[in-house]
């Protein structure tokens, strides 16, 4: 049901007629979809009158991710620090050499590399906040909270038993209370946790935990999806890949080419392909009338799509001129999301994702034996399984 509804959202992208039609927003199901740059870019920029609702979601706990108003600004403060000072220019050798050697000793397959990138992702996000990571059994831990993440992000759309509902709450206070243990196993991460609960003083019934928890897993899932993408479409464009690969190899301080890429492998496949706001008071948006309470839909798909900011919207093109000539509209281009409740790691992310780039391409080559696109769909949107990509290394 989640990969259908993804699905929907990629079919209706980029056939928008341009001029006022193209801002009229559909339907899917009983949610308003809107997919024009300006009118997401006009909602993702005022969360007081749209806020985040998660529904079910909310039973791994409450972060900066879910909450809003004083309350996310608070948990906003306990992290932000961390990410911005990990992003800096100074550490980007320093996160080069954590892919380069996750990747140099593991499998040459396609698990094997996206066991290693989640190595990597996990290593550089405990750094950033001073900490160790254990990567075997905390990637086992973000392989049930994605499971679990995607079933109760179902169970939001489509209505559960109280059985189904509870078993699905009690395994995510299951998940929340095995990181804990994890965690307060070490003196290090006790001293961290202590300080996320001093900054977040003014929230009653804070835990340190369930803000930890929720911050790994957004920015190690969103990494490794990007990756894996690019993996992916470098499969399926072997003059692309070797482009990419002289690039890279010649040690070059600027990569046109590589950065093109990776932004038109996150515009074809945005990590977080869509958002859904409750509407904080009746209002009217491009003539469609909103009620207080009203879930929307906004298509961040449907944003990179749209044929008015991009030209041939639904082909990838690995030399995209609005990239490489740097001429596309902020607005249409919206991978880390937007306005105030943007990610708040891009920095770090998009420093990640760079990096993990250079180094796969460096230690690996790959080949497609189809083109046939298949996701899978649990809040972030990551290759499906089995995909048909050959590894070799160089």
């Amino acid at each position: 049901m989640l990969n259908n509804l993804v699905y929907a959202l990629f079919a209706r992208s980029g056939l928008q007629d341009e001029g006022e039609l193209g801002k009229i927003p559909g339907e899917i199901g009983n949610l308003v979809v809107f997919d024009h740059p300006e009118a997401v870019d006009r909602i993702a920029k005022t969360p007081a009158l749209y806020r985040k609702n998660f529904s079910l979601i909310s039973a791994l706990g409450f972060s900066r991710f879910n909450t809003n108003d004083e309350e996310w600004a608070i948990r906003r403060a306990v992290t932000q620090d961390r990410y911005l000072a990990a992003a800096k220019p100074a550490h980007e050798q320093g996160v080069a050499e954590v892919f380069g050697n996750c990747l140099a000793g593991c499998e040459t397959s396609l698990a094997g590399i996206q066991q290693a990138l989640f190595a990597g992702a996990m290593t550089t996000f405990y750094q950033a906040f001073g900490l160790v990571a254990q990567a075997g059994p905390t990637a086992t831990l973000l392989d049930r909270t994605r499971e679990v993440l995607r079933r109760l992000q179902y169970y939001s759309w489509v209505t559960p038993t109280d059985a189904e509902r509870n078993g699905a709450i009690q395994d995510a206070r299951a998940i929340i209370a095995d990181f804990g243990s994890q965690l307060t196993a070490d003196p290090r991460t006790m001293a961290e946790m202590a300080r996320f609960s001093e900054k977040a003083g003014g929230i009653d019934g804070f835990s340190p935990i369930e803000e930890f928890v929720m911050n790994l897993f957004a920015g190690v899932e969103t990494t490794v999806t990007t990756v894996l993408w690019v993996i992916d479409r470098l499969g399926a464009n072997q003059k692309a890949q070797e482009r990419v690969h002289e690039e890279i190899a010649g040690d070059e301080e600027e990569t046109p080419f590589t950065d093109c890429f990776i932004n038109e492998t996150m515009r074809y496949f945005p990590p977080i392909p869509f958002l859904t706001r409750e509407v904080g008071t009746d209002t009217v948006i491009d003539g469609t009338v909103l009620r207080a309470g009203q879930l929307i839909m906004l298509s961040v798909v449907g944003v990179h799509q749209h044929p008015a900011f991009w030209e041939n919207p639904r082909t990838f093109d690995a030399s995209r001129k609005e990239f490489i000539n740097n001429s596309f509209d902020r607005r249409a281009f919206i991978p880390f999301l937007t306005g105030p409740r943007m990610c708040g790691g891009a920095r770090l992310g998009r420093l990640e994702v760079e990096q993990a780039v250079r180094a796969v391409v460096r230690q690996f080559a790959f080949t497609r034996a189809d083109d046939v696109i298949r996701f899978d769909y649990a809040l972030a949107l990551r290759p499906a399984s089995g995909m048909s990509v050959t590894v070799s290394r160089r």
